[in-house]
């Protein structure tokens, strides 16, 4: 077995996809004997007690986008180990990772960009951008999740074909098997009555999450229809109470429980007959949808970043354009009116990700790329 010898540079450990999917695969991969660092530049470091003591961690602090400090103590770093990669986690982490790399006096390690955002939503993010695109073309290789993204961000920032390779996303389909999810939480202990649809979304409670499209779809099922849908809502964050007072002003409070962050989703999803993704932006190839799929659950999600390459629509799930209600509405309802529709779609979801979306295809693509790339 060829070692990996890397750095995983992350702006923070806070709880989110990209975050937990790089502290899960830097265990995986020390687990397996290779020599893995994971650095975050700033708080929060909600994950830090998730990673291993095989993987060697440093946390930082900051008080501003940009630290000397933090910038000398990754170089000091660097210095005092020998590896042959830094791994930057979505673009932030490049404007150190990229100088650092190029500072290294011998043995220069590869700088590796690893892109998990789509679209950007903030005016300020749009403005940072134009520094990280120049970064983008600069680096040994770009990992980008999703095909359309990767061509997207080929055009829009110029980053060459050659030097982008598409990873996608992958779930540990054991930890997700139906059986595992059982627990004390239940219809009864979250006040569902035994004839209520449930629906259900695990995401942070962000702008781009698009929360308020998910009340208004179950708001017009309750009244158009009367379906006493009950809207199931995991995680937690800034828009908490503004999707609370959505739900208020179309007088269906009393159909939406929002549990917070938990620690194991799967009590959840198993609790969900169908999971759905409102996105408008930033989502690339949505781990939370790759989880319900994983427990049979069908996703019906907004058309952004890679969906159309994780769900076949119709088939396994239903896609609709971001920020369509009546679109959402439509799909919600024919799966949540047709049973039989439901568990076929789940079925096919729970295969899928069994046949193309494992941890171990994502793991064995990231051994390939990061034991094959060379610095510039």
């Amino acid at each position: 077995m060829t070692k990996i010898r890397t750095i995983f540079l992350l702006g923070n450990l806070s709880i989110g996809g990209s975050e937990t999917k790089v502290v899960r695969l830097a265990n995986r991969l020390a687990a397996a004997g290779h020599e893995i660092h994971l650095i975050a530049l700033g708080a929060p470091h909600t994950l830090l007690d998730q990673l291993d003591e095989s993987v060697s961690v440093r946390c930082f602090e900051r008080s501003s986008r940009f630290s000397i400090r933090n910038l000398l103590r990754l170089k000091n770093y660097l210095v005092s180990i020998e590896v042959d990669s830094i791994v930057c986690v979505n673009p932030y982490p490049l404007i150190y990772g990229w100088p650092v790399s190029l500072l290294s006096a011998t043995n220069r390690p590869a700088c590796i960009a690893s892109i998990n955002t789509s679209d950007l939503l903030s005016k300020r993010d749009r403005y940072y951008m134009h520094l990280y695109a120049f970064i983008l073309r600069r680096c040994d290789r770009v990992i980008i999740g999703a095909r359309r993204q990767a061509e997207a961000w080929r055009e829009r920032y110029g980053i060459v074909e050659g030097k982008s390779s598409v990873i996608y996303n992958g779930v540990d389909s054991d930890y997700f098997e139906v059986a595992a999810g059982e627990s004390s939480v239940s219809r009864q202990s979250l006040g569902i009555s035994n004839d209520s649809p449930v629906i259900g979304c695990v995401a942070q409670f962000r702008p781009e999450k698009s929360h308020s499209t998910l009340i208004d779809a179950v708001g017009r099922l309750n009244r158009r229809h009367q379906m006493n849908v009950v809207l199931v809502l995991v995680g937690e964050g800034p828009e908490e109470e503004k999707v609370l007072n959505r739900a208020r002003e179309l007088g269906i409070e009393e159909y939406i429980r929002m549990v917070g962050q938990v620690d194991d989703v799967r009590p959840y999803l198993s609790l969900m007959d169908v999971f759905a993704l409102a996105s408008v932006s930033v989502e690339v190839f949505s781990n939370a949808v790759l989880e319900a799929m994983a427990m049979g659950v069908v996703p019906v999600c907004s058309d952004i970043g890679g969906a159309r390459e994780m769900i076949d629509h119709g088939e396994d799930g239903f896609i609709f354009p971001p920020g369509n209600v009546d679109s959402l509405e439509q799909y919600l309802l024919e799966l949540l009116t047709n049973g039989e529709l439901t568990r076929r779609l789940g079925l096919r979801a729970w295969r899928k990700v069994r046949e193309k979306f494992t941890v171990e295809v994502m793991d064995r693509e990231y051994v390939n790329l990061l034991t094959s790339v060379e610095s510039g």
